[in-house]
């Protein structure tokens, strides 16, 4: 079984809906997968998303300082995922949450800057994260523009596949999920590459 944690010490930065999407990815494709939250947002959602014998399991931690629970996850995780919203307000909990994950795994880390846009804060924050990145030599940065697909999808309770396929959103997320795939050695899901030709009758 391959396990993949989700965590940052701060909340509202995407956690939840992107831990959401990755069981989507796997259960599109009849992986077995199992999603447990330890962040308590959802009361029935460990019932809901449990099966036996899973090939993954997707671990969506507390937005909080990180508690003993939490680093057992993470001493025990094939791929770690560390997202972050694009402000100065979340350096300090993102830096505070790299550094953790660090001192308690050598597994593959997967930062996502969640959000992007064309506004300066944005701008200045991928700038402050390149030089952090090859400060801390993290090989895996991702970004996921800012989209209401995200929203619809977490108010549907779906996959932002089921609202846009075509959304740069949602081919950001498609990404993230191949890539955590390929770094736990995981089916990487197969999806349609041109559009389908549409013929006059």
């Amino acid at each position: 079984m391959k396990t993949v944690v989700f965590v940052s010490e701060k909340g509202g930065v995407g956690k939840t809906r992107l831990s959401d999407e990755l069981y989507f990815y796997y259960t599109r494709q009849n992986v077995p997968t199992s999603l447990y939250s330890f962040d308590g947002q959802y009361k029935n959602r460990n019932n809901d998303k449990k099966v036996n014998n899973p090939t993954v399991s997707i671990v969506d931690t507390p937005g909080r300082v990180m508690d003993a629970k939490t680093v057992d996850v993470i001493q025990g995780a094939d791929v770690v995922v560390i997202p972050t919203r694009l402000t100065g307000g979340n350096i300090e909990s993102f830096t505070r949450t790299v550094s953790l994950v660090k001192e308690n795994t050598d597994c593959p880390i997967v930062i996502i800057a969640n959000g992007t846009n064309r506004f300066t804060a944005s701008a200045s924050f991928m700038e402050w994260l390149q030089k952090y990145r090859q400060k801390e030599k993290l090989d895996v940065v991702m970004t996921i523009p800012q989209s209401e697909v995200l929203v619809q999808a977490e108010n549907c309770r779906c996959s932002v596949n089921e609202i846009n396929k075509h959304s740069p959103a949602t081919q950001a997320v498609n990404m993230m999920c191949d890539k955590i795939s390929v770094l736990a050695g995981l089916p990487v899901e197969k999806r349609e590459t041109k559009s389908k030709k549409l013929i006059a009758k």
